[in-house]
């Protein structure tokens, strides 16, 4: 019964999320390649662009977040298997609200922000970003809809021409309008690649959209009462995630802000088979705790961790041997100052898996409150440790405050899930060392056959 589950099930799915997340990041890495080598001549204007991405990313990923746990959960529940439209309007006004929201902090907020990171620059860059924003709301909404019906193929083709239509922008004004090739216009060469990107969604979502607006109270208040802690948690993880270069902009400079950036366009890529897996696993562990309880969940998430952890452990093992090669691949020599960085920062990445994991399994099984308290304990771990190391250690103490915070957040996320579902630590490194044994299996066979 698991072998079929991870042949059809879980093979069409993970590849077809797995293969959105590798698109993502080899768009991005290519377009990072290209704009740090040959667009931006020092790496302050990196660091800018680099604190406009990480604002756009945080909103849209606490936008996601808030909308597709709740849509998934109350569309999959038996009682609205006939009022699929309650749940639609609902979580479509929650992606109108928070839109708004952020817009109106962009208005009268956002210079001061942007004074408070040191780059006035970044204020008319985030004013464009009002458009991008307002496209994200029906954006959003599509994949969400897409996600609760399993269409992750369809998820892909829309992401995967947004990113490759803004890369494609990118190099076309880098041959023929090389010096128009300004901040602004990679916002609105972003603007442009989104609006494409939601009508292939819409076509794709097209089945599943709700006939007619049917707001209801009583639906808006459960899906507010199961979504308020996932809002707060979205809120705390995305925030913490980018401390770092948040804190870094306030106290130092957005130049080595673009050194952290590096360090983290690594960690993206090294986290994607993580981000994958969690996409597919909440909707599945949905499922699983309705059918069989905590057993089967515990089971997912430990096999998932440890086979995640069997593909990032050597990478990490080569990337710290070799930092220099991968910073000068990717960014090139200028930024070599980000080598310490990543020496301290990649051994620790076999922790990253459990967090995308926890949070997934939280959700799942009813417990976001849990999932949120956790969430913001990590975030001021992130964000009081990395001020303190900036403050007393220099440059790098970003660095040393987000390895003593991920460990922390490590512990506690392992005690959390072995009150709640049973976890066994000791599971998943077997599980890790299972990986290796089959893939030793079949290179085994391989070499027999030959």
């Amino acid at each position: 019964m698991k072998l079929k589950i991870f042949s059809s099930f879980w093979f069409k799915s993970v590849f077809f999320t797995l293969l959105n997340r590798f698109s993502l990041i080899a768009f991005g890495v290519v377009g990072y390649i290209i704009l740090a080598k040959k667009v931006f001549p020092t790496a302050t204007e990196m660091g800018i662009w680099s604190l406009f991405l990480s604002i756009l990313t945080v909103v849209e990923t606490i936008k996601q977040g808030a909308l597709r746990n709740p849509m998934i959960k109350f569309l999959s529940e038996p009682e609205y298997v006939n009022q699929r439209n309650k749940v639609q309007s609902v979580s479509l006004l929650t992606n109108i609200g928070f839109s708004v929201l952020v817009i109106l902090f962009i208005l009268f907020a956002g210079r001061a922000f942007s004074q408070w990171l040191h780059t006035p620059g970044l204020y008319e860059m985030c004013l464009w970003g009002i458009l991008f924003i307002l496209l994200l709301i029906p954006f959003n909404h599509f994949e969400v809809l897409l996600q609760a019906h399993f269409k992750f193929r369809e998820i892909f083709y829309g992401y995967f021409l947004r990113q490759g239509l803004f890369l494609l922008g990118i190099i076309v004004f880098l041959i023929f309008w090389r010096n128009e090739l300004t901040l602004i216009m990679l916002v609105k060469l972003q603007i442009g690649a989104l609006f494409f990107g939601m009508l292939v969604l819409a076509y794709q979502a097209r089945s599943y959209f709700f006939r007619g607006f049917d707001f209801d109270k009583i639906t808006m208040r459960r899906m507010f009462h199961f979504g308020k802690y996932i809002f707060g948690t979205n809120v705390a993880s995305n925030l913490g995630r980018y401390a770092d270069q948040f804190i870094t902009a306030n106290l130092i400079s957005a130049e080595v802000v673009a050194y952290y950036n590096v360090v983290s366009r690594i960690n993206n890529m090294m986290d994607v088979p993580s981000m994958a897996v969690a996409d597919v696993l909440f909707p599945k562990n949905v499922e699983a705790m309705a059918l069989s309880g905590t057993e089967k969940v515990r089971y997912y998430v430990e096999r998932m961790i440890g086979t995640i952890i069997s593909i990032l452990a050597p990478i990490s093992i080569i990337i710290f041997l070799l930092p220099k090669l991968f910073i000068k691949i990717l960014a090139g020599s200028k930024y070599f100052a980000a080598v310490p960085i990543l020496e301290i920062m990649i051994l620790f990445s076999f922790m990253r898996p459990f967090s995308y994991q926890f949070g997934a399994t939280m959700d799942a099984i009813g417990k976001p409150k849990i999932n949120f308290w956790v969430n913001l304990l990590s975030m001021v771990l992130n964000y009081g440790l990395m001020y303190l190391g900036l403050r007393y250690l220099g440059w790098l103490g970003a660095a040393y405050g987000a390895v003593v915070a991920a460990t922390g957040f490590f512990l506690v996320i392992c005690l959390v899930l072995r009150k709640t579902i049973g976890f066994r630590l000791a599971e998943v490194f077997k599980f890790t060392m299972l990986s290796y044994k089959n893939i030793m299996g079949s290179f085994n066979k391989l070499i027999a056959r030959t």
